[in-house]
């Protein structure tokens, strides 16, 4: 008998020991959820005297891979901010708080390690050890504001069914968005921004088919926007390569329950800015490139490309 994919459940919580898999402490409404399971067969390729290819596969050392997908609520997004985002400073006495993330530049620089886990009706399957390669937000006229991410794990764990409970914050709806460039609200018909850093699986001999560890490298951040080309002002700027600030933001809610997100960065660079006139009216779609600066940064210094400020009723040291 087939199993419903819609009684699944998606969860998440930091670890203490990197691949040790926890419960999760919180669950995240979901649109997409793709895990893959890196097996990684030994071929023995060895010639017997015949005209074989493969004489044998073996194991050999495991992972995983996730892609996850969803609407953007206010608190949940904390954990996928925190997961490429390391540097946290979350203050305030009381609902609401503020949570600033940027790029970690201080110690080993490595986002704490989660574990996600899928609940569904065959099994509650952990996924430890967990580091992302990509944040990606969308949002244009219709629809919810949307993120998408990418991480590699360790291999699964399998636990006992947990009971989820899930956010009353609701999801923000696209056209409440605000977008400004060079401090100055612009209309963005969609637009994209994507936080990604390199990850890479390290490996070896030590009696195990689990990693060492799942490292991350450098913070990079780039984006798609497209305008209403009401005059030459951003192709000009494009033409000169002029760097200059961008926000993406909304906010919603009152007193305690107050809420929200900025995507901020102060200085990209359009890569891309050709006029369109495919319409019956001008559009320009640019592409761009955030750049390290001293103003994005956070606690631990340095450089960082963007700064993501989220306000909700979640509490210090919940996500890392």
């Amino acid at each position: 008998m087939p199993k419903p994919s819609h009684l699944s459940r998606l969860g998440v919580a930091k670890e203490v020991t990197p691949g040790t898999p926890v419960a999760a402490t919180a669950w995240v409404p979901y649109k997409t959820l793709t895990p893959k399971d890196d097996v990684n067969l030994i071929e023995d390729t060895g010639q017997r005297g015949a005209p074989v290819d493969v004489f044998g596969l073996y194991p050999g050392q495991k992972g995983a891979e996730l892609d996850l997908g969803g609407d953007v609520f206010a608190d949940t997004i904390g954990w996928l901010l925190a997961s490429v985002l390391p540097d946290l400073v979350t203050t305030g006495a009381s609902a609401p708080f503020s949570h600033v993330f940027s790029t970690l530049c201080t110690g080993d620089t490595q986002p704490t390690p989660q574990t996600w886990t899928i609940a569904d009706p065959l099994n509650t399957w952990q996924y430890p050890g967990a580091q992302f390669s990509e944040l990606g937000f969308k949002w244009n006229a219709d629809g919810l504001f949307e993120w998408s991410a990418k991480a590699m794990t360790w291999p699964y764990a399998t636990t006992t069914t947990p009971t989820p409970s899930y956010t009353a914050v609701p999801p923000v709806a696209n056209w409440a968005i605000t977008n400004k460039i060079a401090g100055t609200n612009t209309f963005v018909q969609d637009g994209e921004l994507t936080i990604k850093r390199n990850v890479t699986v390290i490996r070896g001999s030590a009696g195990t088919q689990n990693p060492y560890r799942i490292w991350t490298g450098d913070v990079s951040v780039e984006g798609k926007l497209t305008l209403v080309m009401e005059d030459a002002s951003q192709r000009t700027i494009f033409q000169a390569g002029t760097a200059q600030s961008f926000d993406c933001l909304y906010s919603q809610g009152a007193g305690a329950a107050a809420n929200g997100l900025t995507l901020h960065c102060s200085q990209v660079a359009y890569t891309e800015g050709t006029p369109s006139y495919g319409k019956e009216y001008i559009e320009l779609p640019v592409s761009f490139t955030a750049i390290g600066n001293t103003s994005d940064v956070g606690a631990s210094g340095g450089y960082s490309p963007i700064k993501a400020t989220l306000q909700n009723a979640i509490t210090s040291g919940t996500y890392k």
